[in-house]
């Protein structure tokens, strides 16, 4: 059920009518940081890697902004808006001909996560920027097409050998607020009935509820920090030499 798309509110509201909305209100949250740390401006292009419905567009309205998604997924073809598609190899993108990339919420749908993170630096010039999200705690979704998991250590791994520099590794929920988020998710998907509106009804009266208490007692609890939602990172591309 993981929807890529981000509802302009996020208000509190939205946890009544949204199952999903701790997870989407955390992701945009910390996206949001990050691009504006690097600051896309006029004369830049990024690039948008499983671009989906282009969730994120809005924050990249100053620059050149190309959506690439691939052919055949989990996903609807009604729920990609991409300017370009691939074949889930290699991306149809010159080498070192963007400024940056954002990617979000696709590595866990990648079978060959080493060679997808490679595309990204092959496409981007020696200091380019990668905004970047995947997912640690969350259900199988997709499916067939869902294939792994990373922690924090080993996506810093999985970078700084494909020729990047990690700046910035933020996680998008605490561990109070993911448990919160899968208990959500559990009411929406198994407590339906075939009634027209009741999966409405479930949000209002059962996730809503949850969500709002999860991101209270968030506040509330201690938290070590090991348990999250998504993790959400800030990378730079390595030249040749090894410099940033």
């Amino acid at each position: 059920m993981r929807a890529k798309d981000m509802s302009s509110d996020r208000s509190l509201f939205q946890a009544f009518v949204n199952p999903i909305w701790i997870a989407q209100r955390g992701l945009w949250r910390e996206i949001q940081v990050l691009v504006k740390h690097v600051s896309p401006e006029k004369g830049q292009t990024w690039l948008d890697v499983g671009c989906g419905e282009r969730p994120y567009s809005a924050l990249f309205a100053a620059a050149s902004y190309i959506g690439l998604d691939v052919q055949a997924s989990g996903r609807p073809s009604a729920m990609k808006r991409a300017d370009v598609t691939y074949d889930g190899k290699r991306f149809p993108i010159a080498k070192g001909s963007v400024d940056g990339v954002v990617c979000t919420q696709v590595l866990e749908h990648v079978d060959q996560p080493e060679r997808f993170v490679l595309e990204l630096a092959r496409v981007l010039h020696d200091g380019g920027w990668l905004v970047f999200s995947a997912p640690l705690f969350w259900q199988e979704h997709e499916v067939p097409y869902d294939f792994c998991r990373f922690t924090s250590y080993g996506m810093q791994a999985l970078f700084e050998r494909s020729g990047f520099d990690v700046i910035e590794i933020r996680k998008s929920s605490g561990a109070i607020e993911a448990l919160a988020q899968g208990a959500s998710v559990y009411a929406f998907e198994n407590l339906q009935l075939p009634v027209p509106g009741f999966g409405r009804l479930i949000t209002l009266a059962v996730c809503g509820p949850i969500q709002l208490a999860g991101v209270l007692l968030q506040w509330m609890l201690p938290d070590r920090g090991d348990l999250y939602l998504d993790l959400v990172i800030l990378a730079r591309r390595r030249s040749e030499d090894g410099a940033v």
